[in-house]
């Protein structure tokens, strides 16, 4: 949530306009108000405001590299930005050093939150992020900085002609034993959702059916709600080789568990789990290139006696819903809004800000530059494939 800042005699607060919990929803007009406490006057040349979004993704792993092939550490990049939105409170980028005045000073800042946008998500390889920025620019010295950042909720709606996600999904598979030459009657096992587009709220009701004509017992059917993030980047570094090549990380985020009972040989019983969705991330497909967000319910079958498994798995769609006071305030806090805001008061304010990569000749790239490279690459190959 938005509270106030110091540093060196300067405390910044940086508020959003009847939305206290800087929780808006994309397409959103946003304003707010950023107010400067000065104990002291401050030489500055502009006050910067700069808001921003954008993903980043990042990871390590080894590869082969060199003439020996030899396994070498690599680091995976990858940037978008959504949001670059920059005006200056006071003074400007170029102009003359200027005196700050001691006490209390307002302005007040607006952002029209575009359409297509992600939400808001830290994750193990990747985050995406809003953030409001206010910079002290200071001749002769490092700036200081002072950030907050606010969530944004993507759209993810659906049409009522959509079929698709209103349909019945079904999915069956079986498993058949041996003993030599001898082949068992099957475990049969189907599963079966009354439709694949859900929103926080819903309930998602997963009926099993196992048909057990086999002499192998099931000790369990185990059931998984479970968030697929797939992490793209566009560079990869080694040592001091950058290259501009695809790569990806997928992560899977268990979000809830259950169980059946054993199911005897010569059986046949039916089972129903349900799945209670709280305020969650919904799927993300559309907004974003290196960042994407699917559910799945994956069903493990494990017979007793034998290491051979059955397992299905339902794609399910999250959509965005409507979420009320207190369900958008544990969703923000779901996606990680409460770390973010401890990491960004942890960073020394007067530390020079820029967010630079390194390559390992020790020249610095702005991330913007990272996405502009990596799309002219990707430009130059459709124009050599044409």
């Amino acid at each position: 949530m938005p509270k106030e800042k110091s540093s060196k005699r300067v405390n910044c607060d940086i508020l959003f306009d009847n939305n206290p919990n800087g929780i808006f929803k994309a397409g959103d007009a946003v304003s707010g108000s950023v107010t400067l406490t000065l104990t002291q006057l401050k030489k500055v040349r502009g006050v910067c405001l700069l808001i921003t979004g954008f993903a980043e993704t990042f990871w390590t792993s080894k590869v082969p590299h060199g003439p020996n092939n030899k396994k070498t550490k690599a680091q995976f990049k990858g940037r978008e930005d959504f949001i670059a939105q920059k005006s200056y409170l006071v003074g400007s980028e170029t102009g003359n050093p200027i005196d700050l005045p001691i006490g209390t000073s307002n302005y007040t800042f607006q952002l029209n939150i575009p359409q297509n946008v992600p939400t808001s998500m830290e994750g193990k390889y990747g985050h995406v992020r809003y953030v409001v920025k206010v910079t002290l620019e200071r001749p002769w010295k490092h700036d200081q900085n002072f950030q907050m950042p606010f969530t944004v909720l993507a759209k993810v709606e659906f049409d009522e002609g959509n079929a698709a996600l209103a349909r019945p999904i079904k999915v069956e598979d079986q498993l058949r034993f041996y003993c030599w030459i001898c082949r068992s009657a099957p475990l049969m096992v189907t599963a079966t959702i009354p439709r694949s587009g859900y929103v926080p709220g819903d309930t998602i009701k997963v009926v099993l059916a196992v048909n057990n004509l086999s002499k192998e017992d099931v000790s369990e059917i185990v059931v998984k709600f479970q968030k697929v993030i797939t992490f793209m980047s566009q560079v990869q570094v080694v040592e001091e080789t950058q290259l501009y090549a695809e790569s990806k990380m997928i992560k899977y985020e268990t979000l809830e568990i259950q169980k059946t009972l054993p199911v005897a040989r010569l059986a046949n019983e039916t089972f129903e789990k349900h799945f209670s969705l709280g305020p969650i991330t919904p799927t993300e497909d559309r907004n974003s290139k290196i960042i994407k967000i699917s559910y799945e319910l994956d069903i493990l079958v494990r017979p007793k006696l034998s290491t051979k498994r059955i397992e299905l798995v339902i794609p399910v769609v999250i959509g965005s819903g409507g979420l009320k006071t207190e369900e958008a305030i544990e969703f923000a806090r779901s996606t990680g809004i409460d770390k973010l805001a401890a990491e960004l008061e942890r960073e020394n304010p007067s530390a020079p800000p820029p967010p630079y990569y390194e390559n390992g000749t020790g020249d610095l790239y702005p991330v913007s530059s990272l996405q502009k490279a990596y799309e002219r690459e990707l430009s130059i190959r459709a124009f050599v494939g044409q």
